[in-house]
């Protein structure tokens, strides 16, 4: 019997399908197709599988969305408490670089919610930040810029970001094709599913520890 999970046998680097279209003149403005989505290479491992991942991209920027389902209550979520809170954390290195174990300032930290935002508390909500030990911070970003649109009910919620280029320090997709990238969603009810490798390694702080994107150049 392995004493490593099975993840932590590959290095993964991941297509992301580029979509000129993104995002949509209409709601919901962050619609992705199914061959948009990504899996989780946790699988291999028996983690929790709750949650599906899709992303996208073009020269302005880039899209992420998460579906969870299964539930059988709302969101458990406030923005006053992010880290106590169904929620995703998103980690990006517009570099990539496998061989740093101290985050640069072009790795970033995001905490998504699916709702908790808004005058009913409906909306969703992003904080970014700090990558833990860093050695040197990424720029506060300008939340305004961002695009946000989720739904949700009580058996699961659909979260969407849109990161227009300039709100990733380094983001450069014509220049640098490839992006370090990880992701945790975590669910009161099913429990934390990671990407990777999960809490025994120091992802959170780690970017060589993360996965690589890479931004396929084919339109869809």
């Amino acid at each position: 019997m392995s004493l490593l999970p099975a993840s932590f046998l590959f290095r993964y680097s991941i297509p992301v399908k580029r979509i000129d279209r993104l995002p949509r003149a209409k709601a919901p403005v962050l619609k992705l197709p199914k061959s948009c989505e990504i899996p989780f290479p946790s699988e291999m491992d028996d983690v929790p599988q709750f949650a599906k991942l899709a992303m996208a991209w073009n020269s302005e920027g880039l899209a992420l969305a998460v579906t969870v389902s299964g539930k059988t209550d709302w969101p458990n979520c406030s923005p006053d408490a992010p880290h106590s809170a169904d929620r995703i954390q998103i980690w990006f290195d517009t570099r990539d670089t496998q061989n740093i174990h101290r985050a640069s300032r072009y790795c970033h930290r995001f905490v998504l919610l699916p709702i908790g935002e808004g005058s009913d508390g409906m909306e969703p909500f992003l904080k970014q930040v700090p990558v833990p030990r860093a050695s040197e911070d990424a720029p506060d970003i300008d939340i305004d810029s961002v695009l946000l649109e989720s739904e949700a009910d009580q058996s699961g919620y659909r979260v969407a970001v849109w990161f227009p280029t300039e709100s990733l320090q380094g983001f450069d997709p014509e220049t640098y094709s490839r992006l370090g990238f990880y992701i945790t969603v975590h669910d009161d009810e099913h429990g934390q599913q990671v990407f990777t490798l999960g809490d025994d390694f120091p992802y959170e702080s780690d970017p060589s520890m993360w996965a690589s994107l890479e931004l396929d150049s084919g339109t869809d």
